[in-house]
């Protein structure tokens, strides 16, 4: 159990598995900690906190937020964000309306591609569903067999540009690092090189003087195409004096690493509660 995955989904957003049963799997692997990242929101916290009961993995509560800077969207994890914050708790909610609103207009805009999805399909997917994504709508369109798979679904129809692609809002990611830190949880960029822009070095610095204080550096970038190499990455965030995490970003499902995919020492799971101690 000397292993750690920060960065997991669940059915809260746009992942298949309950909170549970990311417990129960990550237990199965003999994980030693595993992290709940769900898309802005905190709404599987509760359920993922309770399943402690069941195992003794150290379980660090998270959240990915949807961010801009300078026109590049960059998602900022937050470990250990507040339960019972209001504060923290609307900016959430807008972003969550976001993607409610956003769901609907994607589907549309298949529909003008002769592609129609009905209102079971979207109630089917969507079941207790706090905050929709993108990967909930390559699901259907692979249930529906017009796709192989959810890559499939993102690269002819859902990528960024692609024909029935929407942007949703986001939060500034300097706004998101400050409410993050006022609110005692410990900022950490994901996947950055996720972000195909030459001034990366330059953000990540000015990300690290507004308060970040980790980078996620172990990612399977896959089918991705990451730009750079991460040996630079990590050089960089050394000499900044940042927390290197990772993990496997899984879904559930084919977009991403499966569970445990992608592992860092337990260690650094212990040095983000001792980050998260440290900032409250």
């Amino acid at each position: 159990m000397d292993r750690a995955d920060l960065h997991t989904h669940s059915n809260f957003s746009d992942g298949k598995y309950s909170p549970q049963k990311i417990v129960e799997l990550a237990k199965s692997l003999n994980l030693g900690a595993v992290a709940l990242t769900d898309h802005d929101t905190l709404k599987g916290i509760p359920d993922f906190l309770s399943a402690n009961k069941i195992s003794d993995i150290m379980l660090i509560p998270g959240v990915e937020i949807s961010t801009e800077f300078q026109e590049t969207e960059f998602h900022i994890l937050g470990y250990f964000p507040p339960q019972d914050s209001k504060k923290f708790e609307q900016a959430l909610k807008k972003l969550e309306f976001s993607r409610t609103q956003r769901f609907p207009k994607m589907c549309k805009k298949l529909a003008e591609l002769g592609i129609s999805i009905s209102e079971e399909e979207i109630e089917e997917e969507l079941k207790n569903v706090t905050s929709p994504g993108r990967p909930h709508l390559a699901r259907i369109l692979v249930k529906k067999g017009i796709v192989n798979n959810t890559q499939d679904a993102f690269d002819k129809f859902l990528r960024k540009g692609g024909p029935a692609y929407v942007k949703k809002e986001r939060m500034n990611s300097l706004d998101a690092i400050h409410l993050l830190r006022d609110e005692h949880a410990v900022p950490v960029i994901a996947h950055p090189l996720l972000t195909h822009i030459e001034n990366l070095d330059a953000i990540l610095i000015k990300f690290e003087e507004e308060g970040l204080l980790g980078v996620e550096i172990e990612y399977d970038y896959g089918k991705s195409k990451s730009w750079r190499n991460n040996q630079s990455l990590k050089s960089l965030v050394k000499k900044l004096g940042l927390i290197m995490t990772g993990g496997s970003d899984t879904h559930g499902d084919d977009s991403h690493s499966p569970l445990g995919g992608v592992t860092v020492s337990i260690d650094v799971a212990r040095d983000l509660e001792r980050l998260h101690t440290e900032v409250c």
